[in-house]
């Protein structure tokens, strides 16, 4: 394993993602999406409590009583932590699925979803808003990750090979002049989870490839990293002083073999990237 990455779980998580940092808890929720497994890892112990809800979640976001909002397979929904429960709060009919989520800096929460036919752009993102959700972006695939810059007036939305920027008002909730922010070759593999740094950086973990990337404001690849599993799903900014990187990672699709070239795939990892993260808004919903 490189040295700059720490293993902390080694779960062989079908598809580990949504990674969330928890300042007052002092733990990383994530999701195995596959098994409809909520992880819960404990940074003072180093343990990691599983539970399994009763539907899948692929994005989580905080509220402000300290429990949880997601985007479920269908649409948006609470989690339970007590009871494992998952109660809907309202379907999203766009796309296949649900994917990648987060809060925006005003503290709602915005979902993607995705399509599975590649040449159907259909998929797009989504802003709850009290019971009903309403369509931010339109014409996404495969959307696997989004964030905001520390502004707050950039969505970065990462989709098939490429990240694409938004003009955002965050008064307003409104994403416009959408454009291609960076082209991702093939061989660099698949950008998903994204993270922004406080210096106004991107952060992409990329899928396939084990490269974690990090983009200039402008748009310049600046530094590569390579992470000890090719599989690299999820990215959250965590630590005391959001000094650390958090990194789900995938092993669906994996069969003897490719466990043995792959060891890590599906674990959670981290890294200390150099420079600190942008603190994460709660959900401001009832």
């Amino acid at each position: 394993m490189s040295e700059e990455f720490e293993l902390l779980v080694d779960r062989q998580a079908l598809c580990g993602t949504g990674p969330l940092w928890m300042s007052a808890l002092n733990c990383v929720y994530w999701v195995d999406l596959l098994r409809r497994e909520l992880h819960t890892y404990h940074r003072d112990t180093g343990a990691d409590d599983v539970r399994i809800l009763p539907g899948k979640v692929t994005a989580l976001g905080s509220t402000r009583q300290g429990q949880l909002i997601a985007a479920t397979e269908n649409g948006f929904g609470r989690v339970h932590l007590a009871r494992a429960g998952l109660d809907p709060v309202v379907q999203v009919r766009g796309g296949d699925r649900m994917g990648a989520g987060g809060c925006d800096p005003a503290g709602r929460f915005v979902a993607c979803t995705v399509t599975y036919a590649g040449d159907l752009r259909a998929g797009g993102c989504y802003v709850l808003e009290g019971g009903r959700a309403r369509l931010l972006v339109d014409g996404l695939t495969g959307p696997g990750g989004l964030a905001w810059s520390p502004e707050g007036d950039k969505l970065y939305v990462t989709d098939l090979h490429a990240i694409w920027v938004y003009d955002y008002d965050v008064e307003r909730a409104r994403a416009v002049s959408g454009r291609q922010w960076v082209s991702c070759p093939e061989v660099e593999g698949t950008p998903q989870g994204i993270a922004v740094d406080a210096e106004g950086c991107v952060w992409v973990a990329m899928h396939w490839t084990g490269r974690i990337h990090r983009y200039a404001p402008g748009g310049d690849l600046e530094t590569v990293l390579w992470a000890p599993t090719r599989r690299v799903t999820g990215l959250a900014f965590g630590g005391s002083r959001l000094e650390e990187l958090y990194v789900t990672s995938a092993c669906f699709g994996y069969d003897e073999i490719a466990f043995t070239a792959d060891r890590y795939a599906g674990s959670l990892l981290r890294f200390r990237p150099g420079t600190t993260g942008v603190p994460r808004s709660s959900w401001q919903g009832i």
